[in-house]
Parts: C-alpha cells; sequence; structure tokens
C-alpha cells in the first residue's frame, strides 16, 4: 500500500480544519440565538419591573380608596424618595389635613422641643390592613418626583403625601416613576372614585391630569 502523497495529506488535514472551524461557528452562532430569544435584555427586564411596580401602585391606591370609605378614617399614601418605599396610613376623620404649612409647623415645634421631651406620636399609623408592611419598589425602579395639590414644585426627596378622605374625595397626584435603563411612566390619581390613569412616558403634572 502505498503511502499518502505529503500534498493530499495537506489537503485532507486541511479538509479536518476546515470543516472543525465550520463546526465551531455553527455552535456559536446557536448559542447566539438562543440567548437572544432565551435571556430578555435589560433593558426588557427593567421594564418590566417598571411595569410591575406601576400596576401594583394602582392596585394600593384602590385598596386605599375602598378602606378609607368603609372605615370613615383619613387615610394616606406615604412615598419614601430615600428608602424607595411606599405604604398606607389611616388616622381619625377629624384628623386636619398634612398641608405645607402644617408641616412648617411642626418642624418649628420639633426645633424648639427640649432634648429629654419626648415628641408627641403621629396621628397617622401605619395601616396593615391595606399594606400589611412598607412596599418596596423593584430593583432598579425609583420615584422621580411626586406633585399633589399640596406642592407647588415637585418632590423630589424626603416624603410625599396623597390625602384619601371618607367623603370619596382623593388628592390629585402626579407620580412619576422611572428605571435605570431611562424608561419613564407616569400615574395620575384621579380625585375621585380611586381611580388611576398611567402614561407609558414622563408628562409634566399640569398636563398629566387633563389627559
Amino acid at each position: 500500500m502505498k503511502p499518502l502523497s505529503r500534498s493530499r495529506t495537506s489537503r485532507l488535514h486541511a479538509s479536518d480544519q476546515g470543516f472543525t472551524l465550520i463546526e465551531m461557528l455553527v455552535v456559536i452562532a446557536l448559542i447566539g440565538l438562543i440567548g437572544l430569544f432565551a435571556i430578555p435584555s435589560i433593558s426588557g427586564v427593567f421594564k418590566l419591573s417598571l411595569g410591575t411596580a406601576t400596576r401594583e401602585m394602582a392596585s394600593v391606591i384602590k385598596e386605599t380608596y375602598n378602606s378609607t370609605a368603609m372605615t370613615k378614617k383619613v387615610h394616606r399614601l406615604v412615598y419614601d424618595f430615600k428608602a424607595g418605599q411606599y405604604w398606607v396610613e389611616s388616622g381619625p376623620e377629624s384628623l386636619l389635613l398634612d398641608t405645607a404649612d402644617t408641616r412648617q409647623k411642626e418642624e418649628r415645634r420639633r426645633r424648639f422641643t427640649k432634648p429629654n421631651e419626648k415628641e408627641e406620636p403621629s396621628a397617622f399609623t401605619l395601616d396593615k390592613s391595606v399594606t400589611r408592611k412598607k412596599l418596596t419598589l423593584p430593583r432598579g425602579v425609583e420615584f422621580e418626583d411626586v406633585v399633589t395639590e399640596q406642592t407647588k414644585e415637585p418632590l423630589t426627596e424626603g416624603k410625599g403625601y396623597t390625602h384619601f378622605f371618607p367623603h370619596g374625595i382623593i388628592e390629585q397626584t402626579v407620580i412619576h416613576l422611572k428605571d435605570n435603563a431611562n424608561h419613564h411612566v407616569t400615574l395620575v390619581i384621579q380625585p375621585l372614585v380611586g381611580r388611576t390613569h398611567l402614561i407609558e412616558r414622563y408628562v409634566k403634572a399640569e398636563e398629566a391630569v387633563v389627559q
């Protein structure tokens, strides 16, 4: 049996290498396709979280409206910008509305309170019938700002409040949420029957309330 010539051996070897290279390219292409369809993009994940956050918040708002009507207690939805949390508190029916003026008076009172004096407890307490605990926004989602009837400028820090009254009126509020992928949503709380209106972009408060 004649030994294979050097040129024929080289051709076979090159053919084997070429076939192996093609196989590798096919495998890489398949992995890329599987990854494309099986793993959602980071942007998509954030957008999904943003949608979840708005739906859950809209549900809490509706439950708060119903609880206010049934218990005849003033309720308020609290927004904590720093913690990225929100929850519902309730107080007596006769409770005064928490406005910028009342907050300033409370701040002055606290400033002149002696260190050894105990602060008076808030008339509002966590309403566990609506939110058993403080609810945290999904990872990557945060409050951009909140505008209520009591604020002249959008709130971007500290805490904000939306009040619900037993006679069926709610402070009209515009909530802006955003995620790390720069998606924005506008959630409008209507002053009647606990309805919310969702706009899938950032809309200024004065424009959002008329849409």
